[in-house]
């Protein structure tokens, strides 16, 4: 499997951990010193993300993929996603097209996000 399928593969882990809130598969995505900016502007932690999956804070109902770009040099993958989301944030629902940007480094055993950003997608 080359570099591209590997975060293909590890990207349909991530979108499914999260569907389920399966906050182990999560944990092992995930590195410990992420940054993640959410579409709101606020810093999310990995232990912040992992506590809101873990007390049901975020439910995701629906996930879908619309678009994907992979953009790898050496042992890191850069990620460009699009998804229409719909689920429940901290007790709002909210339904939209979000694109996301992950980082995915390895480590020489597998591969983690350390950091990521998202934005709401408008359209005109």
């Amino acid at each position: 499997m080359d570099t591209k399928e590997q975060i293909i593969a590890m990207e349909n882990r991530l979108q499914q951990a999260m569907k389920a809130s399966n906050v182990i598969e999560l944990d092992a995505l995930i590195a410990d010193n992420l940054i993640f900016t959410a579409h709101n502007g606020t810093l999310v932690s990995k232990e912040s993300d992992l506590d809101a999956h873990r007390s049901g804070d975020i439910k995701i109902y629906s996930i879908e993929t619309s678009e994907q770009l992979i953009n790898v040099v050496g042992d890191v993958a850069i990620v460009s996603v699009r998804k229409d989301i719909s689920g429940s944030f901290f007790g709002e629902v909210e339904v939209g097209i979000f694109r996301f940007t992950r980082v995915w480094k390895y480590d020489g055993t597998t591969w983690q996000i350390i950091a990521g950003h998202s934005c709401q997608v408008t359209t005109h």
